[in-house]
């Protein structure tokens, strides 16, 4: 039995409220990273202003990927939040 699916993780983690995109995480540039994130935000019906909605994607998944991160892959994520910052902020 796959005891994964009982995990708050993997509730959380399958939640719409984080997706933004298959890849753009992994493969994408800062700028599509930002443009993906808000773009997800601004679908969302939240209280919390639009930049911690896309900020709080970002943070989701670099704290999800941990150690797996690769140093490249977090500078892009700090780029993209550098982005989402100066055009929301």
């Amino acid at each position: 039995m796959d005891d994964s699916r009982n995990l708050w993780s993997h509730e959380v983690t399958e939640a719409d409220r984080h997706d933004v995109g298959g890849g753009v995480f992994a493969s994408g540039s800062a700028e599509e990273i930002a443009d993906a994130v808000i773009d997800a935000a601004q679908n969302e019906d939240s209280d919390e202003s639009l930049e911690r909605r896309a900020m709080s994607k970002l943070t989701f998944y670099e704290n999800r990927a941990g150690r797996n991160l690769s140093d490249e892959r977090r500078q892009v994520l700090d780029e993209a939040k550098d982005i989402v910052r100066n055009r929301l902020g």
